[in-house]
Order: C-alpha cells, then structure tokens, then sequence
C-alpha cells in the first residue's frame, strides 16, 4: 500500500470517528433531566462561540508553526474529553466548562485539518484530487452520524448511559487514528521548518500571508457569498426541529408493538436527512468538474437559499400532506447543499493559499465567517420569537439568495466586458 493511500484511508477514519450521533437526538433532553436548565445550555453555547471565534487565527497560527498533526491532536483529545464529560454534567460550572473545552477543540481542528489533508496531497502532486476526497470524508461522516444516530436513540431505550459510553470509546479512539496521520513534510524536521525556506513562521510573517490571500478581489466576493450563506444556514439549524416538528403528523412509531419515545423516532428522521445528504455530497467532486468552483458555489448558495424559503410558502398555500412532504423535501434541499458546499469551498480556498501558513489563512477565513453569524443569529432569533420559526428560515434564505443573485450578475456583468474588452482588442 503507498504511502498517499495509507495516509488518506487514515484521514477517512478520522473523519468518520468525528461524528457523535450516538448522543446527538437527546443530549438536550438528557441534560435537562439530570438538573441542567435551558439557561445552562444557552450559556454554555455561547461560550463556545467567544472561544470558537477569539481562538481561530491563534489556533491555526499554532498549527502552521508547530505542526497541523499536533494541532489535530490536541484538538481530538479535547473533544474527546468534552464528549466523555457530558453524562455527569449536572451544574451550570459543568456545562460552560464542557462547552468551553469543544470550543478550544473546534478552533484547533478549524484550518488544520484542510490544511493538512491538502499538502499532504500537494506532496505527492495529487492535489487536483482534493475535493474528491474531502468530499468523500465527508460523506463518510454523514454515513457514519446516520448509523449512530439511530443506534443512539435505540440504545437510550435500553439504557441512558449507554449511548454516551459508545460516543466516549469513538472519540477515545479518534485520538490513537490522529496520531498514526503522517506529519506534513516541512515539520517532519526536528525545528519545524520547510525544507525549502530557513525562515520560521513568526506572527509578522504569518500576518503578510493572510494579506496576501484576503487581498485578492475575486477570492473576496466568493468568501462574502459563502460567508453569508453559512450564517443563514447556522441560523437555520435553530429552526430546524421546530419547523419540522411542526408539520409531523400527531403519531406515534411503534417497533414490535413498543411504542418508541418521540426523540428515537426524530433520531432516526434525522438520520434518514443525514443519508440523503452524504450520498448527494459523494458527488461534490462531478459537481465543481461540471460548473467550476464558482458557479458551483453560488448555484449551491442560490438553490440552498430558495430551499429555506420552501417551507413559509408551502404551510401558507398548501394542506394536508403536500406541506409535509414539501417542508421534509425542502430540508433535505438545504442541508444538502450546505454539506456539498464545505468540500468545494475547500478546496477553492487551498488552491489559492500558500502552503506556508495554510492553516492561519483558512483559520482567519473561518474567524470571518464566525463574525457574520452574529447577526443572523440575532436577528433571526428575533423574528422566530416574535412570529415563528418557518418565517426566522424563510427570512435568512432570502437574503442568502439575494447574495447570490447579486454577486452572480456582477460576475457575469464582468465577464461580459472582458470577454467584450478581448473582442476589440483583437478587432484592433
């Protein structure tokens, strides 16, 4: 076996281990039933966010000075420290403790792993082979959270804490696969340093690479678009239970005639949502091959965009079972192309940043993307509270695609006047 296939089947696994659908459809329920309150939680979340965000370019600074192996796997340690912590969590200390540690793990694992995964490819001159495999980590993911999923909620029946001793041992496990992923070749010297460039990266120099990459007008507009679309569809994500809840039908499942708890039958509803998404994000690769990365991305952003608005229109002109099957349809649409947009996006990003700092460029891309949550996470929250959550979706969607449909005629509008500028040029 090569060296490039043992190192991609490794970064496979630790896609995979990453998933935590074990105790995904009823962590919430969980928690509150052991003392945790609402307010804990909404606590804790935001501090994860300030963490998250204030963490971003300092994290993937410390993975290009020290190795994005290392970054990895602290963050993998981190995370699964949190995940084992959460079935003794009983007080609010516990609970902003337990979501500041995911934070500072989700800022180390942020940059660092595209990072890596791209010079490793870049090395071996396969580096046009990104998407393809990031794609296919994560579809692999989205395979592995379904499964888990469904086997969470089932396993809870039997016994709460099994589910969280399963999630526990997977993320354990996770640490050993990030320590078998080969270090990138400028930091398998003992200073850390490129074979190609003497030079350390110091906080000046990784400061001039992030210039550098941001100061690009066209890698500007795509990394606005995105930014814009990822704010509405971590917004979306508040309202996705409840709109989908919403338009369920007032039944209950049953299984050998046991009738299952409502979280089991919801865990497995998501997981069927996860399924569609991974086989659609499979295809990541044919679609950036098709339409190239740009127009790949804003018809994604658009056809996500309109999705979100799908549901307001159907329970507002339709009846009956049309609203289901459109508010689920209409699910399934968004989370799609959110998960299909990350690989594309990706590798967009890491074929125009610079192998020294990687890790700090796509770190402070995040950071921007982390700021322009805020809004649609406030104003979103508003509108929910003050109507209802189909309307906070539709609202975010809207303005989603707007985004699109104004970067996209601007794009064409300045394809036009060049390819009108060559025209005359060669008519001269």
């Amino acid at each position: 076996m090569s060296d490039l296939r043992r190192a991609v089947l490794t970064y496979y696994a630790y896609r995979c281990i990453s998933a935590i659908g074990f105790i995904a459809p009823f962590l919430n329920v969980f928690l509150v039933s052991r003392g945790v309150t609402f307010t804990d939680l909404a606590l804790g979340g935001s501090a994860m966010a300030a963490v998250t965000v204030l963490g971003e370019v300092p994290s993937g600074y410390v993975g290009d000075r020290l190795g994005r192996r290392r970054s990895l796997l602290l963050s993998q340690t981190l995370f699964a420290v949190s995940i084992s912590s959460w079935a003794f969590a009983r007080s609010t200390t516990a609970v902003v403790s337990i979501f500041v540690v995911s934070g500072v793990a989700s800022a180390f694992q942020s940059g660092s792993t595209e990072a890596w995964l791209y010079d490793v490819l870049d090395e071996a001159d396969e580096a046009e082979r990104y998407t393809e495999i990031e794609s296919r980590g994560s579809a692999l993911r989205l395979w592995v959270t379904a499964t888990t999923m469904v086997a969470g909620g089932l396993l809870y029946v039997v016994g709460p804490m099994i589910p969280f001793a399963c999630a526990a041992a997977l993320s354990w496990s996770g640490v050993g696969i990030v320590a078998s992923l080969p270090a990138n070749a400028r930091y398998r010297g003992r200073d850390g340093r490129a074979d190609d460039d003497d030079a350390p990266l110091d906080p000046r120099r990784a400061l001039a690479v992030v210039r550098r990459f941001l100061a690009r007008p066209g890698l500007r507009v795509v990394v606005g678009v995105v930014a814009v679309y990822t704010g509405a569809s971590v917004a979306a994500g508040d309202y996705l239970q409840p709109v989908v809840v919403a338009v369920l039908p007032r039944t209950t499942a049953t299984v050998a005639g046991v009738a299952l708890p409502e979280f089991v039958v919801l865990g497995c509803l998501y997981a069927t949502f996860t399924a569609l998404s991974a086989v659609v994000v499979d295809r990541a690769d044919a679609l950036r091959n098709a339409l190239g990365a740009t127009n790949a991305l804003l018809a994604l952003v658009g056809l996500g965009g309109v999705a979100m608005a799908v549901p307001l229109v159907a329970t507002r002109a339709l009846g009956g079972s049309a609203v289901v099957a459109a508010t689920l349809t209409a699910v399934v649409g968004f989370r799609t192309c959110q998960d299909v947009l990350h690989p594309i996006h990706s590798a967009y990003l890491n074929d125009r940043a610079e192998s020294v700092g990687r890790a700090t460029t796509l770190s402070a891309v995040a950071f921007a993307y982390a700021l322009v949550r805020v809004p649609f996470l406030l104003v979103g929250g508003r509108v929910a509270d003050a109507t209802e959550p189909v309307v906070a979706l539709a609202l975010v969607g809207v303005v989603a695609v707007a985004v699109a449909v104004a970067v996209g005629i601007a794009v064409l509008s300045r394809r036009s006047e060049s390819e009108a500028s060559a025209t005359g040029t060669a008519d001269d």
